[in-house]
């Protein structure tokens, strides 16, 4: 049985414990893969930002932003975007989030990027 003292953390794939950063990181990464609606249990669960990859890059970035923000505040409350951007084009689009701890003192700002 895995037993930990810290107060963020979640179980690994292989059992371990996934703690602090890596823990919110994981759970950021949860949210943004998982399709909103798909979670039967959850239907609100999850973000509609994948609901945009098929559009133009005009249409696409300001959607996938606003929707990456929305899902982000309602199930991670742990973290604070600071910024979103793109990096380049069309069907080989990489999205970066920079993001903080909400409650750290410290502010430092984490990265998670995501290939679209």
């Amino acid at each position: 049985m895995t037993t930990t003292n810290h107060r963020h953390w979640q179980l690994a794939h292989d059992s371990t414990a996934m703690t602090d950063i890596d823990d919110i990181h994981r759970c950021i990464e949860i949210i943004l893969t998982t399709k909103k609606g798909s979670d039967v249990l959850r239907p609100t669960f999850g973000s509609a930002h994948l609901d945009y990859l098929d559009a133009p890059t005009d249409i696409l970035i300001p959607n996938v932003v606003r929707e990456i923000h929305l899902a982000i505040q309602t199930w991670e409350k742990r973290a604070v975007i600071k910024d979103i951007y793109f990096m380049g084009q069309a069907s080989h689009l990489t999205m970066m989030i920079d993001w903080q701890v909400a409650d750290s003192v410290k502010g430092e700002i984490y990265k998670s990027e995501f290939i679209l």
